[in-house]
């Protein structure tokens, strides 16, 4: 039997190495660390072992690394990351050809930056997709994540007329859907959150009454598909919209939105703690409480399980469609897309 001499690393190793690091949660560090790997791999390959090439799954790691990294540089590095695989590409290199998913890649890293302008930026990522895929390469075909990901961040941006525009987007998803029965952009509950999730952050003032007029279009709209329903996100982030949106001192229309709101989760057995905790800060502990009709301090496992059968509860902690600034994040259900395409 040959000994660890034998035992010769590929670009498969390598590559599970980078996502590993890249998932790792370690921030700018992990980041760096994938790029080095990256480079001892290219030094590898050049140097005769033709066991190891990177490839577009390695720079794809890489790029979700710095994407996941909340540095402030990560968008920036991204960018550069993708312009030398397009460049590698340009001469040659097929291997390293960039993909829908390098490029969804690039658009979350640009709604996680939060910089000022990262909107506008990520959607001229979607409009470089879109003119590549129509010039006939299908490798940069936008799909729903890629949509989904723009209007993260517009919700994210806080910008003016962001909620307008995270709607118009949704829009353009569905016209598409329906000219083309592509599943590959039909809008889902995740979309539908990242509008709401918009409305919900709305900041001027100017644009809160459009906001609100917005979410609701959106709800109703998501509640009329035979094969879409709201999540408990999205009752989550509906309560934040008339938490945030709706005048404090108007104590009947905030009751009346907040209890449709309630009533429609109950049914739907979407309850947890994050909906509780939001039902709370929307109407006063009296109107809770005749609501509810339990304590305030009592947890959604205290709760009738026709109210809570479809939510995800570990230990009277909220599960599934939590609470989060921004939608996105874990349980978002985009993490399932092949890593190689994007889909």
């Amino acid at each position: 039997t040959g000994g660890a001499d034998d035992v010769t690393p590929t670009t498969i190793n390598f590559n599970t190495v980078l996502d590993a690091w890249a998932k790792s949660g370690g921030g700018r560090a992990a980041a760096e660390r994938a790029e080095e790997i990256l480079e001892w791999m290219d030094r590898l390959h050049k140097g005769g072992n033709s066991s190891v090439k990177p490839d577009t799954i390695t720079f794809n790691a890489v790029l979700d690394a710095w994407a996941r990294s909340g540095d402030r540089v990560a968008p920036h590095r991204a960018e550069q990351i993708l312009d030398h695989m397009d460049e590698l590409y340009r001469n040659g290199n097929t291997g390293v050809k960039p993909d829908t998913y390098t490029y969804n890649t690039l658009i979350n890293a640009w709604a996680k930056s939060g910089e000022k302008g990262a909107a506008a930026r990520a959607e001229h990522v979607l409009t470089v997709m879109e003119r590549r895929y129509r010039d006939g390469d299908s490798d940069f075909k936008p799909n729903t994540r890629t949509y989904t990901s723009v209007i993260d961040a517009w919700a994210k941006s806080g910008e003016k007329g962001a909620a307008k525009r995270a709607e118009q987007i949704l829009n353009t998803m569905r016209s598409l859907h329906e000219q083309t029965n592509d599943p590959d952009v039909k809008p889902n509950v995740h979309t539908a959150n990242a509008v709401c999730n918009a409305c919900a952050f709305t900041k001027l003032d100017g644009d809160r009454g459009e906001a609100l007029q917005i979410a609701f279009r959106v709800f109703d709209w998501l509640s009329s598909q035979k094969d879409l329903h709201p999540d408990a996100y999205t009752y989550t982030i509906l309560l934040s919209v008339c938490s945030n949106l709706l005048p404090r001192e108007d104590r009947s229309t905030r009751h009346s939105h907040a209890r449709g709101f309630f009533k429609s989760c109950c049914e739907a057995g979407h309850v947890n703690d994050y909906v509780l905790r939001k039902l709370r800060q929307t109407v006063t502990e009296e109107e809770y409480l005749s609501l509810v009709g339990y304590p305030d301090d009592t947890t959604a496992t205290g709760m009738p399980t026709s109210w809570t059968r479809n939510a995800r509860i570990k230990g009277g902690g909220g599960g599934g469609g939590g609470y989060k600034k921004g939608g996105g994040g874990k349980g978002s259900g985009w993490s399932n897309n092949n890593r190689r395409r994007g889909r």
